[in-house]
């Protein structure tokens, strides 16, 4: 397992300095800088100025070296848009509502998927399964936005029951959540439904009935426990990707996250916001895989590190 552990790690390192060099150029490869355009254009004298202090007219490769060197020291830089505090300091303030949100539908989306999936494979063919197909059909191809949006519409406009938009109060985090969950729900509906079924076809499931032990036991006890490794696999990505926050849910929702954050920095050009939003999500990704590949090879004894076999 350490072997294999530290291949991972190997790869990590190499996946981090790849996608830092290929955002580093296309971000610098786009026409125009952080103080070429606005409502108010700069006099070129004070344009020159900033770009010399912000290291802006140096080589592109020059540039690089610089910033990741800064990167290895854990200093990210001042963000453009917001020159009174680090990018460190602007990322903590902004995870709060994307953790929050997207963690909170995450850990109940998750739970309502897996009961889907676990009703739709043990009543197969019957009204319950179509209903969790279509659910988990409509969840992962309807676009997010347009949930939101449905959901905006139904229970802010035409119900009432909870305010549209906003950040701060309890009653705010309702819509934001569902539109989170929804994801997850619909994933989870699918992946569980498919691992069950496949897993109930086993032979060891005909041998447990034989053998005379309950439905009940052989569900939760033996079926269960196999077919959660596809799962395991799929969550801590998912986990990942929603609680560091939706760019169409916070951007309808008008919740100041990183995804807010993240739109922001690529149209006002904010180099040292948008690369260090890229690079974080680029390690907690390949570290959300990394464990996935630990719980998974834990999980099933059968998997060896690199296909061999003990």
């Amino acid at each position: 397992m350490i072997p294999f552990i530290l291949r991972r790690l190997f790869s990590v390192s190499v996946t981090f300095v790849i996608v830092s060099i290929l955002i580093f150029t296309m971000m610098h490869s786009i026409p125009g800088g952080p103080f070429d355009a606005g409502d108010m254009p700069l006099p070129p004298e004070v344009r020159a100025r900033l770009n010399e202090r912000y290291g802006l007219d140096q080589s592109l490769v020059t540039q690089y070296i610089n910033y990741m060197g800064g990167v290895l020291r854990f200093d990210f830089g001042i963000p453009f848009q917001s020159p009174g505090e680090t990018v460190l300091e602007l990322l903590g303030r902004a995870w709060v509502p994307s953790l929050v949100l997207g963690g909170l539908g995450v850990l109940i989306g998750t739970p309502l998927g897996i009961l889907l999936g676990i009703a739709a494979a043990l009543r197969r063919n019957t009204w319950i399964d179509y209903l969790a197909s279509a659910v988990a059909t409509l969840g992962l191809t309807i676009p997010v936005f347009v949930t939101s949006m449905i959901m905006i519409l139904v229970f802010a406009v035409w119900l009432n029951w909870v305010p549209a938009s906003g950040w701060g109060a309890p009653d705010k985090w309702i819509l934001p959540i569902a539109a989170y969950a929804t994801i997850p729900m619909a994933t989870y509906a699918r992946y569980t439904r498919s691992a069950m079924l496949d897993t109930l076809n086993k032979p060891f499931v005909t041998v447990l009935r034989a053998k005379g032990l309950s439905e009940t036991r052989i569900i939760y006890q033996h079926v269960l426990r196999n077919s959660a490794i596809p799962m395991v696999t799929v969550f801590l990505p998912m986990f990942i990707g929603t609680a560091t926050g939706s760019i169409f849910v916070e951007a309808i929702f008008r919740v100041p996250g990183l995804g807010a954050y993240f739109v922001s920095s690529i149209r006002t050009r904010d180099y040292p916001l948008e690369m260090a939003l890229m690079l974080m999500l680029t390690v907690m990704f390949c570290l959300a895989y990394l464990i996935s590949d630990i719980l998974y090879a834990w999980l099933n004894p059968r998997i060896r590190a690199g296909g061999r076999k003990g």
